[in-house]
């Protein structure tokens, strides 16, 4: 299994209104009336991007989204390559792959960073802080050793 690697990226924000800008909140909503439930999405602080070969794809909670391959996708790229130097990338090969990375933003201040995939998946899918299935302590690592942590 890969290292669970996280790559700050300090000065790289993205607006608070960002899955909105990109139609995640209205695809959401939509598939929400297409199954005819009442109300709206409540968007979660986190959300995941990347790109499925230059399909962009967002995640937040139990929702993952084939978004719109318009602007501001080609920006957003352009501008991790710059900022990382090429060094990380959020974008696989094909539809059928996963990337190595994910961009993980904060709705609350903005800030972004990157996260191994598989790691970066399971914490903006989470909807609560708990044990990973396999006992592991999740996307935050830990271990049995660390049970004791979480009470008797």
């Amino acid at each position: 299994m890969l290292e669970n690697l996280l790559v700050p990226l300090p000065g790289f924000t993205l607006p608070p209104d960002f899955p909105w800008r990109v139609r995640f909140i209205a695809a959401v909503d939509e598939q929400l009336r297409r199954l005819r439930a009442t109300g709206h999405y409540v968007p979660a602080r986190f959300f995941g991007y990347y790109f499925q070969g230059r399909a962009p794809v967002g995640v937040s909670g139990s929702w993952t989204v084939a978004l719109e391959p318009a602007a501001p996708w080609h920006e957003l790229n352009a501008a991790l390559e710059q900022v990382t130097c090429g060094q990380f990338n959020i974008a696989s090969d094909s539809r059928d792959s996963e990337p190595d990375f994910m961009l993980v933003h904060d709705r609350r201040d903005g800030t972004c960073w990157l996260w191994r995939f598989g790691f970066g998946l399971r914490f903006v899918e989470a909807t609560e802080a708990t044990m990973g299935e396999d006992g592991d302590g999740g996307a935050m690592g830990g271990g049995a050793w660390d049970r004791k942590l979480l009470g008797p």
